[in-house]
């Protein structure tokens, strides 16, 4: 019998990350099947569409579970994970969620794990870059109708003081808004010198054709993929974007975190001709956690995955996980890269690449 892993993913709809979270998900469980699979057996993964609706992914998930999954790979649309953790609560099928909204795990749940770095680390992360580069008074612009957004607003705007920056100008928008037209008029009108968005999906893409240009413009990490580059075209040039750390895995200091990336993206590209993207990397680490999960309980029991994933230690594209009883993200502020997109990629900037090689040396320390 198969160890059988199931995984809700945004096929269909307008959430950008669904089909890239297969396709990290699939080589995971691809590698392992190449090996020696879990528990000697080969591993299959059961991929159950969420059309990008709450609604369907809780269906999804249910189904799932009702097909023996041992533990499920979740969405990236954070208000669709959100909506399926309480049905983990109820059914015990570990869930890891590669959506990013804090609310997933705090307050925390026996069975709702995460693979992105949460609203709260990237928050945080950016709060640095701005310090680190005299920006103190900004504009936070957000779409009011994604969680993921408003916990990055809560995040930061809480966390600003401590940073020495302080958010003049606060505006929202809605989810389907195209003109940003008198938004950045408000922006400009505020004296600001500089703006952190936080938005994925077409608003993103909107935002920063209309951008006023003569302003630094921060993003979050939810727009970490070629889809958005592709889309925003040379209007993203410049644009300073929050990101996992695989994206740039060539750009990282040698570490076990920059080999595993290299190593994730050089297979990646052989299959599919392109770089992954932040939401190939979440699926890949999702997969491969409950994998280190079945190894250290020696079954497929999802009961005794749920506990191995509170004790295993991995290292993924992502970073070095380590969940625990109280912490079911694994990765915090330290773990964010922060770039700025140059001629259609992604590139580390010099600061993230010198706090990353200082982290690094401070891992070998403590090891």
């Amino acid at each position: 019998m198969p160890v059988v892993i199931g995984q809700v993913a945004s096929l269909t709809g307008n959430n950008p990350g669904g089909t890239e979270n297969r396709l990290g998900a699939e080589l995971a469980v691809a590698e392992l099947n190449a090996g020696q699979g879990l528990l000697g057996q080969n591993v299959e993964l059961l991929v159950a569409d969420d059309e990008t609706r709450p609604a369907q992914a809780v269906r999804a998930y249910n189904e799932l579970v009702e097909q023996g999954v041992c533990a499920v790979v979740g969405t990236s649309f954070s208000n669709a994970s959100l909506a399926i953790i309480p049905e983990a609560e109820k059914a015990a099928v570990p869930y890891i969620s590669t959506g990013a909204a804090d609310s997933q795990v705090d307050p925390l749940r026996a069975n709702g794990f995460m693979t992105p770095p949460t609203a709260s680390a990237v928050a945080e992360q950016m709060l640095r870059y701005f310090r680190a580069h005299g920006l103190t008074r900004l504009a936070l612009v957000y779409d009011d109708n994604s969680m993921f957004a408003k916990t990055g607003l809560e995040k930061q705007t809480r966390l600003a003081k401590d940073y020495g920056v302080e958010f003049v100008h606060l505006d929202k928008f809605h989810v389907d808004t195209t003109d940003f037209g008198s938004l950045w008029a408000g922006v400009m009108r505020a004296g600001v010198d500089g703006i952190m968005a936080w938005a994925t999906g077409p608003p993103a893409i909107a935002l920063v054709r209309q951008r006023p240009r003569e302003l630094p413009f921060a993003m979050s990490h939810g727009n970490s993929n070629q889809r958005f580059l592709d889309a925003a075209g040379e209007a993203a040039d410049g644009v300073i974007a929050a990101a996992n750390l695989g994206l740039v895995a060539d750009e990282l200091p040698a570490s076990d975190v920059a080999e595993a990336a290299t190593s994730f993206t050089q297979a990646f590209k052989a299959l599919h001709g392109r770089p992954p993207s932040s939401y190939a990397s979440d699926g890949y680490s999702a997969a491969t956690l409950i994998a280190a999960a079945v190894v250290q309980a020696g079954s497929d029991d999802p009961k005794l995955i749920r506990d191995a994933l509170e004790e295993v230690a991995v290292v993924t594209p992502q970073g070095r996980y380590r969940f625990s009883a109280t912490n079911h993200h694994g990765l915090n502020a330290d773990q964010v890269a922060v770039t700025v997109i140059q001629d259609g990629r992604f590139v580390l900037t010099d600061w993230s690449s010198n706090e990353l090689a200082q982290e690094t040396n401070h891992q070998g320390r403590s090891s």
